[in-house]
């Protein structure tokens, strides 16, 4: 088997090396043709190498005489397109100048138009205005007539006017003294009640608008046979249903009375807790007699400036505190209070607010925050009006409370304050009582209180005492105190 092989494969080998040499004697042969064609086209190539030569010459020759006349064509190509161009710029310009002048004329017409319209209009208005001069020269002529009617009467009611307010003027004082006569008629010394609002119990009956009725509880009652209740009249009683606008109603007439140029004093009377202070004073909602009638006699002063008067306001407050008195602006101790000229309200209400803060205050078995000391303000009015002259003050009282000391279940600096503030009570009644009988001697000088007091009471002055009273069954004899103070007061009459 191997020598079979082994002469299979020295046969292929033989044939391989065979082919192999075909193959090379194939490929001297193309050698051989390929090299004898190179020399003969080599040959032909130096035959031909002159020639070739010639050519190239020739191109180039004709290659630089075309392009030396296709430069030239360009350039005379360029010199006619920017000839052309300048050509067309120029006619670009012309006709933009020929576009600006038909613009400019049709701006030119449009204005016509506008002038030809406005001058129609012009000539309307025209024959307008010619209508209506005419008609204002007509006019004219008649409010030159008019003119001289309301001459003539103008020199007429300067007459008229100067005769009005001396009319007015003497109206002014017949009104002044009208109203004085009014008030001396209702009484110098005059007394109000007001029952304190809220109170809860029925103790009090009213029986019209000048009478009251305090029944007894039954607890104070010593036997059946004694007076089950008690009656009491006054100039006006205002029920616990009154509020502070009905009371400065029925006060303004003495209010009004201070600008008529005569002194007032008005008293608020009564236990402590029984609204003295929501009386004079009120609160942020309520405003009590105090700022109404500072509201009104700075109104009433507006009119007499519209007059012709020359006024000045001043006020004061004082404080009397264990017989001691202190100006509440300064804080100090005084004799007599000095008073602060004031231009408005608003400063009347800052004064106002630094005496509340100073005045002395304290805790008591009747209220939380009990007043200790009397509180007075003072408004003075003076003014003049040529020979006509006034000078009045107003006196607003909140006393402090009138409870007795067993009742106030006081000691220590209460009880001294207590008995202090009884003391000058005790005396401003006995001034009153005198008023009352009739007394030559009047004790003005057995308090403070009435000390500060006693040139605003005597003469033409007017006094209001507003008791303040409370219907609680525990307030009893305390109420029953006040209203028999009261009735006493309400029979005294004004030492003149």
């Amino acid at each position: 088997m191997e020598k079979e092989l082994k002469d299979i494969r020295a046969y292929h080998l033989k044939v391989i090396e065979e082919k192999l040499i075909e193959l090379i004697t194939h490929k001297n042969r193309i050698l051989a043709v390929q090299s004898e064609e190179i020399g003969e086209f080599k040959k032909s190539f130096d035959e031909f190498k002159p020639l070739t030569q010639i050519i190239q010459k020739t191109t180039r020759e004709c290659l630089s005489d075309f392009q030396s006349k296709l430069d030239e064509a360009d350039r005379q190509a360029i010199q006619q397109f920017h000839q052309q161009q300048d050509q067309l710029e120029y006619h670009a310009s012309r006709l933009n100048q020929q576009q600006s002048q038909m613009q400019s004329i049709q701006e030119l017409f449009e204005q016509q138009t506008r002038q030809r319209l406005q001058i129609a209009e012009m000539q309307k208005a025209k024959e307008r205005i010619l209508i209506e001069l005419q008609q204002t020269k007509e006019e004219l002529e008649q409010k030159k007539f008019l003119k001289q009617q309301l001459m003539n009467n103008f020199k007429l009611s300067q007459q008229q006017q100067i005769q009005l307010q001396q009319e007015l003027k003497d109206t002014e004082h017949q009104k002044r003294y009208w109203n004085n006569l009014l008030q001396e008629a209702k009484g110098n010394i005059r007394v109000y009640c007001r029952i304190r609002p809220n109170s809860q119990e029925d103790m009090l009956l009213l029986n019209g608008e000048c009478t009251l009725v305090l029944r007894v509880p039954e607890r104070f009652l010593k036997s059946t046979n004694c007076q089950k209740e008690s009656s009491f009249n006054f100039e006006h009683i205002f029920s616990q249903d009154a509020d502070q606008q009905e009371i400065y109603n029925e006060l303004s007439d003495l209010v009004q009375n201070v600008v008529d140029g005569h002194n007032v004093c008005i008293f608020a009377y009564g236990q402590t807790g029984s609204g003295k202070t929501y009386t004079m004073q009120g609160d942020d909602y309520n405003k009590g007699v105090i700022p109404r009638a500072v509201e009104q006699i700075f109104k009433e002063r507006q009119g007499m400036l519209e007059l012709g008067w020359q006024t000045n306001i001043r006020v004061g407050f004082q404080e009397i505190y264990n017989e001691q008195s202190r100006d509440l602006i300064t804080n100090q101790k005084c004799d007599e209070v000095k008073l602060l000229d004031v231009k408005d309200i608003f400063e009347v209400a800052e004064h106002f607010n630094t005496a509340k803060k100073n005045r002395q205050v304290a805790e008591t078995f009747s209220n939380e925050v009990s007043s200790r000391s009397h509180f007075i303000f003072q408004l003075n009015l003076q003014g003049h009006l040529g020979d006509k002259q006034i000078n009045s003050t107003l006196n607003l009282i909140d006393l402090a409370g009138s409870e007795r000391a067993n009742v106030a279940k006081t000691e220590g600096d209460r009880f001294t304050e207590t008995k202090a503030i009884n003391k000058s009570l005790s005396a401003l009644g006995d001034v009153f009582n005198a008023l009352y009988t009739k007394q030559q001697h009047v004790p003005f000088r057995n308090s403070k209180l009435t000390f500060s007091l006693y040139k605003y009471m005597e003469g033409s002055s007017k006094t209001l005492m507003m008791v303040n009273i409370s219907s609680r069954s525990e307030d009893f004899q305390q109420t029953l105190a006040s209203l028999r103070f009261a009735e006493k007061v309400k029979s005294c009459s004004i030492k003149k």
